[in-house]
Parts: structure tokens; sequence; C-alpha cells
């Protein structure tokens, strides 16, 4: 099994040898993201973005996907947000978000977060935050939430593409969740609480659809972990995966 050093160790190495010798890759946002019409015409669309539906070892998934209408300025957006892992629901999320674009390779969002829960009570958040692209093609998503009685929350997500061939394509991605209290109750702790990394080796058959295969690590980090292991539970695992990335 792979070690959390060894998959940032072998992502490292793959950003660094892409960014001095390799060809940037044009990327398929998420939240349905696309770049400002050059002729200023505003065409109103209707797309699916599925970035992730993929089966893990240790009886889980991840479904991660969205819905969007609008013109290149102006977006809604309906997004599911699903993670399964040993056996029991992660995460299960619903967001409902407004997308403008604020620059060629930036759009602002602002909406609402439902958190399913089956044991606990469900959680709604306000959420503001960005997703674009930064210099070296990085695809990133930063959104802050605000809930119920002042709870707090921030996520920062990061995507990387990188061209082996004309087929072939690496996709190192990170996410971290911090929050703003400690949620025993949740298990989520306050400052950074969670931290997921993977790697994912995608073949493009079409523009539209890329099946793949990756590994697939995440930990509980500070209080969170204390959570967990005061439960009984496993503060890290680490897991191979088999999916599919498309969009229409």
């Amino acid at each position: 099994m792979f070690k959390a050093g060894t998959l940032i160790t072998v992502i490292s190495l793959t950003l660094a040898v892409h960014t001095s010798h390799a060809q940037m890759l044009p990327q398929h946002q998420h939240h349905s993201y696309q770049p400002l019409s050059d002729t200023g015409e505003k065409e109103t669309m209707a797309e699916v973005s599925l970035d992730y539906v993929e089966l893990r070892g240790n009886d889980g998934g991840e479904i991660e996907g969205d819905f969007s209408y609008g013109d290149d300025q102006n977006k809604f957006v309906a997004e599911v947000d699903y993670e399964r892992g040993g056996g029991e629901t992660e995460k299960n999320e619903l967001w409902a978000l407004y997308s403008r674009a604020i620059s060629a390779k930036w759009n602002f969002l602002l909406g609402i977060r439902h958190d399913f829960q089956l044991e606990t009570t469900s959680r709604n958040w306000i959420a503001v935050g960005v997703t674009g692209e930064t210099p070296y093609s990085f695809e990133m998503d930063a959104v802050f939430f605000y809930g119920k009685s002042g709870s707090t929350a921030f996520r920062l997500e990061g995507e990387y593409e990188l061209k082996l061939t004309q087929k072939w394509i690496l996709a190192p991605r990170i996410e971290l969740n911090f929050f703003g209290q400690n949620d025993e109750t949740q298990g989520s702790g306050s400052g950074l609480s969670e931290l997921e990394i993977g790697l994912r080796l995608m073949y493009e058959i079409t523009k539209k659809f890329s099946p793949y295969i990756g590994v697939h690590y995440e930990r509980e980090i500070g209080n969170a972990a204390d959570f967990a292991r005061e439960e009984g539970e496993d503060v890290d695992s680490t897991v191979w995966v088999l999916g599919f990335r498309a969009w229409f």
C-alpha cells in the first residue's frame, strides 16, 4: 500500500517535470467552467459534468458532478458530491450555486450547500468562493462556508492534468478541509481537519469521456483524528480507484 509521503513525492515529481518540459493541456473545469467568449456573445447552454464516478477499495466510491445552465458570464449550477468508505457514507452534499465570470479564467461562486446526515442532524451552509485556473494551469476551488450558530468551514481543492501522450493523462488531486470549531458529533476538528490526495491515470477515449485507474489517500488531522481514535476508527486509509470522467 502507498503511504502519504510516497504519493506526495510522486505528485511533486510529476508537476516538476511537466512544468519544465511538457506542453500544457486545456482542462475541463469543475462547476462547468467555460472560458469567456472571444466574440463577447452570450450563448445560453446546458451542460452536465461528471468529474468523478468511481469505485474504491474497502467498499468505497465517489460521485462528483454538476448540471449548469447559463452563458459565459452567468450560470446556475446544481452539484452533488458523494463519498463512501469502509461501507459507510462519508460525504453526501448537494449544492445550489450562482456562478459569475470575474475574469477570463476565474468565476465567483455564491449559493448554499446541504449536507445529508443519517446519524446526526443535517446541516446547511452558505457558500462563497471562487473557482478557476492559476498560472501553470492548476485548477483550483476555494470556498468559505458559514453555517448555523456561527459555524465556519473552508475547503480548498486543486487538480492538475499532465498530458503524457495524445491519449494518456496523469491527474494529481488534493483537497483540504478546515473548520472554525470542534464538532465531535460530525467528527470535525478546528483548523485543518481532513486531507485527501489522489493520483489518477486517465485514457481519453474522446474529448468528453475518459476512464481511469488510480490511488486515493485520505487522513483525519488534529482534533478530528483524536475523535476518530476515540471511536476506534482509523485516521487514514489508502485505496485503489477505478472510474471515469465525462461531460456533455
